[in-house]
């Protein structure tokens, strides 16, 4: 029988039912740094990001997409683990997964167990203290070759009055960070393409984070001139409590349109050096059988709502991120306006690659969503404030539904908040004492409680606010 079968034709092989199953897809992650949807994908034309754009079009986009924990590593913590915060107690940049969770199978290592290669290179866990050896067969971050992006991270995390900066560089962004990183992930590409098997690899961009460094032409992508300011309606009703971000305390940037311009750039230069990844992933022939996701690990303010900057509120600018997914199984231009959580990457991602799900995930699959509108879904966030006056961390405790956003500090003893989408996209207008919203504010509160209580843990504070913090350096992030 096997002797005629290596004499039949292969057409006839395929037509009889014979043909070998297709191999299991790759997997390359894509997470960037600090990453708001400001994005010609979701709306904003005059910003150049067209990889991205490109990337949103052939696959699925997910327009309400909602980080865990508006920090860099209890966020990283919380999608690698497929752990709620509440879960983890994670609320810290310090505290690596392993630690917070012992037993938890993180993302890559339930690959690497299927039979994955899997390799990890830039900011994906939050730093390379923070990832784990079991999850990778290789994983790499280091300190990048450009002098001028040296010279500015020392600045930023040196001293100085933490105001956010940007800083031109005069090279081509190559020996960068991001730019050596992105080399080195299609150098990757090109061996898992040689030797055969499935992959598991992960890039993760340091940019937009600050301080805000790129080539000089991506800035001058931006011209002031060109640059539109957001519209900034009068602040109504809002608690003070929630008009706080890690740079609270620190003073405002010199220029509000040159600090968008720098960050700006910045997220060109990214979506460049992502481009020149996905190019690889075409040439090498990958393309059909990867998984492509890219996300951000949380929102970023811009100087919005009376001069919020950088992230760590509960407001949408700060928790919402945008997430797109191609490949395998995903209907090119498909867009999901149902609330969706970054909790879910990793039960959606072992659902695609066809592998079992691992015990103890909070998320959930979103393939579903791939073909069908889903309106009964909702997503929650959570971050802790500092309350100077009671030297004590405020819980903000945030459930978001299709058309509105509810957040409770304290358990609403420290304030609520309820925004109407539909009249208020930007959150400027907290109404949760309006009576035409009753029924939407007692979903919103059934919904809320359905979470458990935060697990006790530390929680980050904005330095400059913090008595108990040395005022001498930040911490490097």
């Amino acid at each position: 029988m096997q002797r005629l079968l290596r004499l039949l034709p292969l057409g006839l092989l395929l037509a009889s039912g014979w043909a070998a199953a297709p191999s299991r897809p790759n997997v390359l992650l894509v997470v960037v740094d600090d990453l708001n949807t400001l994005l010609g994908a979701y709306g904003h034309g005059y910003v150049q990001s067209p990889t991205i754009d490109r990337l949103a079009a052939r696959g699925a986009r997910f327009e309400r997409a909602y980080a865990q924990y508006p920090l860099c590593n209890p966020s990283r913590v919380s999608f690698l683990s497929g752990r709620r915060p509440e879960t983890s107690g994670v609320y810290i940049l310090a505290t690596p997964a392993r630690t917070a969770l012992p037993d938890a199978v993180l993302l890559p290592e339930h690959f690497r167990r299927q039979g994955y290669y899997t390799g990890g290179v830039g900011k994906v866990f939050h730093n390379v203290r923070n990832s784990d050896p079991a999850a990778w067969d290789l994983y790499e971050d280091g300190p990048g070759e450009d002098d001028e992006e040296k010279a500015a991270l020392n600045a930023r995390y040196g001293g100085g009055d933490g105001r956010p900066r940007a800083h031109v560089l005069s090279s081509d962004g190559a020996r960068t960070r991001d730019g050596l990183n992105s080399r080195r992930i299609r150098q990757l590409l090109g061996e898992r393409a040689a030797a055969g098997g499935p992959f598991f690899l992960a890039l993760g961009f340091h940019k937009p984070h600050l301080p805000w460094t790129a080539p000089q032409r991506f800035f001058d992508l931006y011209p002031p001139d060109r640059i539109p300011l957001p519209a900034e309606p009068p602040l109504r009703n809002v608690p003070p409590i929630a008009l706080q971000t890690e740079l609270t305390g620190f003073p405002q940037p010199d220029s509000r349109i040159a600090a968008i311009q720098g960050y700006l750039a910045c997220v060109s230069f990214i979506d460049e050096q992502l481009g020149l990844v996905l190019a690889e992933l075409d040439r090498l022939r990958l393309t059909e059988n990867t998984l492509v996701v890219l996300f951000s690990d949380h929102g970023f303010h811009l100087g919005d709502h009376g001069g919020l900057w950088a992230k760590l509120s509960a407001f949408d600018v700060a928790t919402r991120v945008p997430l797109l997914a191609a490949g395998p199984g995903i209907p090119a231009g498909t867009v999901v306006t149902t609330p969706v959580e970054l909790l879910d990457v990793y039960p959606t991602l072992v659902d695609l690659a066809g592998l079992p799900r691992p015990p103890g995930l909070e998320g959930r699959s979103l393939r579903p969503l791939l073909g069908a509108a889903d309106t009964g879904s909702h997503a929650y966030s959570l971050v802790y404030h500092y309350d100077v006056e009671r030297r004590a961390d405020v819980a903000g405790r945030t459930v978001i539904g299709p058309r509105w956003r509810y957040t409770e500090w304290d358990g609403g003893a420290r304030g609520r908040e309820l925004y109407w989408r539909p009249d208020d996209p930007h959150e400027y207008h907290n109404r949760v004492a309006d009576p035409a919203l009753a029924a939407t504010l007692a979903e919103a509160r059934t919904q809320l409680a359905k979470l458990p209580a935060p697990k006790p843990g530390p929680a980050n504070r904005p330095r400059a606010i913090d008595p108990d913090a040395k005022q001498t350096k930040q911490p490097r992030k």
